[in-house]
């Protein structure tokens, strides 16, 4: 009887369970009706969630009400604002202690200079011959401690009476000072975290302007699935929240496009052995390795996977695409492929005189962070002059820029309602010791990874 049972029951199993397949096929890059409206993030056709199925029936940041704020901070009073001699603007950035350190620190000085060119200028309220007040810049230390920027947050705005705030890079520490401004309702410039959620919160009080993980993994997905056609990649992080969060975002394009990376491995910050790492993506016979995290660090990845011998093309998020990664790579670094936040050969009047300028300042060259900070200080000052000394209506005067465009030292930007800069990412590519710049995609048309000095 019960042979008879299982003679039936085995060819049902193999009809109502047909074999699972890991990769969708090439097929799959069919056309999609291209869309009446703006998508959100200025999403590519292969992101769009469940495009092949059904219309999503709500679509969220799509609107103009989409940081609608109808409290009563426009019609705020603060005596301090008139009677202080300077008009205060925050600061928070890692500066000492902490692995963001050095980012924070370019970004302190690209907000220095724009204050320091306000103040040339005659600052706040200055007309013809007569000058205005000078802006301040009130400087705190975002360190690495869970919940910190909500005391600095609050200093700054009831101790220093700051007009607005310039930070941070962390996407945890942003959070919770866009929570604590929920309250506070002081506006902040964030010109630093990848972490595309601090927009979504809908809390009217942040606008972004540094290039998100989500355009990063838009990018780079497209990089390495359609231009290079690499089909089984594997993924080396740190164990931090920018890695964490920036690698989601490009599983979630690569899950759309079908191709799941068939492996994620982590470290810890400051590990100086990749070897159990590397040697279980050996072992996954991936055929392009993407890493997340900082360039020392991404430096002795590269150079731990040639020695041994793992010639598979290197991909990276913007952090790899940085001068200590070449250094301390050497040769190991030819062939790896970034996204940049910044393209540094652009020969525009804009970016050559801020370049100079920095120099001069700084005696180093400017990076993305310190241009993302100059370009998000001067629209802030410029919504400052533009709203008076009001923070409801400074955010208005910021509010402003939703679907539209800016040209800073820093490129192109873009402006969704959530007030996130949405412009496309660039990419750059190690070729004879430096890296090369172009569009999306132009970087991957080079000749294939070299074997020379790799083995």
């Amino acid at each position: 009887m019960r042979s008879e049972r299982t003679r039936w029951l085995l060819p049902l199993i193999v009809l109502i369970a047909p074999p699972v397949y890991s990769q969708t096929p090439d097929s799959a890059y069919s056309p999609v009706e291209k869309p009446s409206t703006p998508r959100y993030a200025n999403m590519p056709d292969e992101a769009v969630p469940y495009r092949k199925f059904a219309k999503p029936y709500k679509e969220w940041y799509l609107s103009d009400d989409t940081l609608a704020y109808n409290g009563a901070a426009r019609e705020r009073i603060i005596e301090e604002f008139a009677t202080s001699p300077t008009v205060n603007i925050g600061f928070l950035g890692p500066l000492e202690n902490n692995p963001e350190a050095p980012y924070g620190r370019a970004m302190l000085q690209g907000a220095q200079l724009a204050l320091r060119e306000a103040n040339a200028r005659g600052g706040f309220g200055a007309s013809g011959m007569a000058r205005g007040k000078p802006y301040a810049l009130k400087v705190h230390d975002d360190v690495a401690l869970w919940g910190a920027s909500s005391t600095e947050a609050v200093k700054m705005a009831f101790d220093e009476h700051v007009v607005a705030v310039l930070g941070s890079i962390d996407g945890a520490s942003t959070h919770i000072m866009l929570r604590v401004n929920l309250k506070l309702e002081v506006p902040i410039m964030d010109t630093g975290t990848t972490d595309p959620t601090v927009t979504e919160t809908r809390i009217p009080w942040l606008m972004h302007n540094f290039p998100d993980d989500r355009q990063q993994g838009y990018a780079l997905a497209d990089s390495i699935f359609k231009q290079r056609k690499l089909k089984r990649i594997g993924v080396i992080r740190t164990q931090s929240r920018y890695a964490r969060v920036g690698v989601a975002k490009f599983f979630d394009e690569a899950k759309r496009m079908g191709r799941v990376p068939v492996l994620e491995v982590k470290f810890i910050r400051g590990d100086q052995d990749f070897a159990a790492q590397l040697h279980m993506l050996q072992n996954a016979r991936v055929d392009g390795v993407v890493i997340w995290g900082e360039p020392a660090e991404g430096a002795l990845i590269l150079k731990q996977m040639r020695e041994l011998g793992m010639k598979q093309p290197a991909f990276g998020a913007s952090r790899l695409n940085d001068a200590v990664l070449l250094e301390k790579a050497g040769a190991a670094a030819e062939g790896l492929t970034t996204t940049c936040a910044i393209d540094p050969s652009r020969e525009d009047a804009k970016w050559l005189e801020f370049e100079a300028q920095y120099r001069e300042a700084y005696h180093v060259d400017p990076d993305g962070y310190a241009a993302y900070a100059y370009d998000g200080m001067n629209m802030l000052v410029a919504a400052i002059e533009s709203a008076g000394l009001n923070r409801g209506k400074i955010m208005d005067a910021l509010r402003e820029h939703q679907q539209k465009g800016y040209e800073g030292v820093a490129g192109s930007a873009k402006f969704d309602y959530t007030l996130n800069n949405i412009a496309p990412v660039s990419l750059a590519r190690v070729e004879n010791g430096k890296f090369v710049y172009g569009k999306p995609g132009k970087a991957e048309q080079a000749v294939a990874l070299p074997d020379k000095g790799l083995n």
